[in-house]
């Protein structure tokens, strides 16, 4: 913005009239003869006022035009700062909208933030209400299969056990015939029934002869007898069993002093008599 000048008045022309009125007034006074009446003192008077009236007439319009000029800029400055005021009165209010709107979208926020993580909690309180239950599901289920394991394993433990009680007894019978090639069969057939039951944790325990007697491994026909200590084994009534090194049953031995176990098998027929011998006969 270009500032304003106050336009300067040429003075010459009132110079001129101001001299003119002088020299109309000194003329007046030099053509007066005789006495100086109020006519021509009128006149004079007029001529002296109008010329000083005239020579001062300038300065009082430069200095009209500069209050003018000045009340000009101020009204400009105020004018100008009042523009100022609106325009930071306008920011301010748009500063305020745009806070009311941002403060309305943080409300707004936090509201949808609220629902979101009451939606998550509810979620996660259902998530671990399915996970229990599940976990609870599949404990039941693998105690009831830890069960049914258990109880299988004791059958075929039993079955096992069972089988190589009669293996025992047969390979027994088989010693007490005293014919070698069926007591080197029984004895092979014992022993890979015995490999079998080995492969699936089933040990048998058989104490070996003159072995001193353990009341930890094993145990005699009698429960109630009392062995002597340090009495040694001199015969076995029934093998002992392990299962994946947990004692099952202790060996049923005999010891010295004890009549020896016979087991319960048909004593052996006599042969039956050749022809020849008949005849012999």
């Amino acid at each position: 913005m270009s500032e304003s000048t106050t336009p300067r008045i040429p003075k010459w022309p009132f110079i001129v009239g101001d001299v003119a009125l002088l020299s109309t007034a000194a003329f007046l006074l030099s053509r007066i003869e005789g006495d100086f009446g109020l006519l021509e003192a009128f006149w004079c008077l007029a001529c002296v006022a109008g010329g000083a009236w005239i020579m001062v007439l300038p300065f009082l319009k430069e200095f009209q035009a500069k209050n003018d000029l000045t009340e000009a800029r101020e009204l400009a400055d105020s004018v100008e700062k009042i523009t100022s005021l609106e325009a930071l009165a306008k920011r301010i209010e748009n500063a305020t909208e745009q806070w009311l709107h941002v403060e309305d979208r943080a409300n707004e926020i936090n509201v949808t933030s609220k629902q979101i993580a009451e939606k998550i909690n509810a979620e996660a309180r259902e998530f671990t209400e399915f996970l229990q239950k599940a976990n609870d599901t599949e404990k039941n289920h693998l105690k009831l299969e830890v069960e049914k394991l258990g109880r299988s394993q004791n059958d075929w433990l039993q079955v096992v056990i069972t089988t190589l009680d009669h293996v025992f007894a047969l390979t027994q019978a088989g010693r007490q015939s005293g014919q070698e090639n069926l007591i080197k069969q029984l004895t092979a057939f014992q022993g890979a029934c015995r490999e079998v039951a080995r492969r699936v944790g089933v040990v048998t325990v058989e104490p070996q002869p003159n072995e001193v007697f353990d009341p930890e491994k094993h145990q005699l026909r009698d429960p109630e007898a009392q062995p002597e200590a340090g009495a040694k084994i001199i015969g076995m009534a029934a093998q002992g069993l392990s299962h994946q090194g947990r004692l099952l049953r202790k060996a049923v031995v005999v010891i010295e002093g004890e009549e020896a176990a016979q087991p319960a098998e048909a004593k052996p027929k006599p042969k039956a008599k050749t022809k020849a011998a008949k005849k012999k006969e």
